[in-house]
């Protein structure tokens, strides 16, 4: 394919802009804390070059930055960088993290990442659960985490289960017992579902425990009804394979349709649906 005029008109400024613009950010000087973050002091001078920007290098260059605006990490930071993480893993938890990351090392961060190691996680776990939800930091642990953590002891869940699931889904240490968690399992057991097969079902699929039962959950179950399924095939067939009700309605709805059209429909052909 030709490259239009314009387009190839603008590759030599291009060359000539960045060229530029790296060689002024090589005449100003280093300080020692951007050294150790591979940055000049031109970044935290707030110094914009969007030439430059849209190299990889210049992007982590400008991704490296402290979330406290300067080349200095915070003392989380700097705690998570002795503990183990590394700089890119690091530049994850401050994109996700809601505000500048700089939780109180003695009362958030220490106790977590203990707890959560005496709880059986691995390093790689708990590094892995930081990155993916760094609001675990913002988490009370003794009044919400804890709790949480009991009870799904209490469902016949053993320990080394329950550290499997919080490192598959460590958004599980946010949601509410009263409201989310146990709401959701009474809702289980009222379809009929057994106890040994909803604990099961939260330990292959925690994400379930978040969706809305009203709105995410119900639906489904009304469609597997309105398919000709009895209480009784709809409670068997979800404790064997919970991950329909991990579907989107829409894609089950097709998925049941194109079932039905072809004669295929049964309880027994409800593990093909989600495939």
């Amino acid at each position: 394919m030709r490259r239009g005029p314009q387009r190839a008109a603008l590759r030599p400024s291009l060359f000539f802009a960045t060229a530029i613009a790296a060689a002024a950010a090589l005449t100003l000087p280093w300080s020692s804390s951007s050294s150790r973050w591979g940055g000049h002091t031109w970044l935290s001078a707030g110094l914009r070059l969007p030439c430059l920007s849209t190299t990889r290098s210049c992007r982590r260059l400008l991704a490296l930055r402290s979330s406290s605006g300067t080349d200095a990490p915070t003392q989380a930071e700097s705690y998570l960088l002795s503990w183990g993480l590394s700089e890119q893993q690091l530049v994850k938890v401050r994109a996700r993290y809601r505000g500048n990351f700089d939780p109180n090392v003695e009362d958030k961060v220490k106790p977590l990442l203990n707890w959560l190691a005496d709880l059986g996680l691995t390093h790689l776990q708990i590094q892995k659960a930081v990155v993916d939800f760094p609001a675990l930091f913002q988490q009370r642990l003794e009044q919400n985490v804890k709790p949480s953590v009991r009870w799904l002891l209490e469902m016949v869940l053993d320990k080394s289960k329950v550290a499997k699931m919080i490192a598959r889904e460590p958004r599980l240490c946010s949601r509410n017992l009263e409201r989310t968690m146990k709401p959701f399992v009474g809702w289980l057991a009222e379809l009929g579902i057994e106890k040994s097969q909803i604990a099961k079902a939260i330990a292959n699929q925690p994400h379930l425990c978040s969706r809305n039962i009203e709105t995410n959950l119900k639906p489904k179950v009304r469609l597997l009804s309105e398919r000709g399924f009895t209480q009784a095939e709809i409670a068997r067939r979800l404790g064997i394979n919970p991950v329909i009700l991990g579907l989107s309605l829409k894609r089950l709805t097709h998925r049941t349709s194109v079932l039905e059209a072809q004669g295929l429909l049964a309880a027994s052909s409800l593990g093909t649906a989600m495939k």
